[in-house]
């Protein structure tokens, strides 16, 4: 069966783009099918996954992820990527994106039931959803769609708070539209040991839900920054640092890959 896997958090920063980059880049080379939905309307996930090898991007083609919202879509052709992953994108910024929250809550429903009667998924192994920053149509929209769910959290600032929220979204996502979904639990990134508040933080988070934390910690890598901003692995990446941070990223996506078996 298909798994369909959403990065989700209702605040913007925490790492769902980059962890989704990588796990796609982890997936292809591992020999998956993987497609990639790019539901946030910055449209970063798709930006680099359309670079070649020069790091110039290609011409986008295929369905934008806009259209997904549309009633009776009917086929959807995607995006073949320089990498191997295909993609469903989106622009930049795009407001046709970011318009989709003024519809109808039902709109909500449509990429779901798109992409199922389209049969799309049946071509791959993995489908990975880098979901938006904040709750509305397109983040229940790729819970609706998902079979898995994976939550990036940076303990910083405000970011622990926001947790609570994310929890109670997908709980009702679960209860009321997509009964199927699993919630894998909370990655935490970017964690700096030596700040005492980070580890406050953590140390917080590790006690109201200890059940749902990864064993594994993404520290603060620099590297990972810079292979996201060139959209190419962190592996990729031959220094120390860069090896630190390839060791973390693989062990949250092999972790990822036994949690949804």
């Amino acid at each position: 069966m298909t798994k369909i896997i959403s990065f989700a958090n209702q605040k913007g920063g925490v790492g769902k783009s980059t962890i989704c980059l990588q796990s796609a880049f982890y997936l292809v080379e591992a020999g998956h099918r993987v497609l990639v939905i790019d539901l946030d309307p910055q449209g970063n996930t798709s930006s680099r996954l359309a670079q070649d090898e020069s790091g110039n991007e290609i011409e986008f083609s295929g369905t934008t992820t806009a259209d997904l919202f549309r009633y009776g879509l009917g086929e959807i052709p995607v995006m073949s990527c320089p990498r191997g992953m295909d993609l469903i994108w989106t622009t930049k910024n795009d407001p046709v994106l970011s318009e989709i929250e003024s519809l109808d809550l039902e709109c909500a429903l449509l990429p779901s039931e798109n992409l199922k009667a389209s049969r799309l998924l049946d071509c791959y192994d993995y489908v990975l959803i880098d979901c938006p920053p904040s709750l509305g149509r397109k983040l229940i929209a790729a819970l609706v769609l998902s079979t898995h769910v994976l939550c990036p959290v940076q303990v910083s600032g405000f970011a622990v708070d926001g947790v609570e929220g994310l929890l109670n979204t997908i709980i009702s996502v679960q209860s009321e539209l997509n009964p199927q979904l699993e919630n894998t639990g909370i990655v935490i990134n970017n964690l700096n040991r030596n700040f005492q508040t980070h580890m406050e933080a953590r140390q917080q988070l590790i006690d109201a839900v200890p059940d749902l934390i990864y064993a594994t910690e993404i520290g603060v890598r620099g590297k990972l920054d810079e292979a996201t901003n060139k959209g190419i692995p962190v592996w990729c990446i031959k220094t120390s640092s860069g090896r630190a941070a390839a060791k973390d990223v693989r062990a949250v996506i092999e972790e990822l890959i036994e949690k949804v078996g």
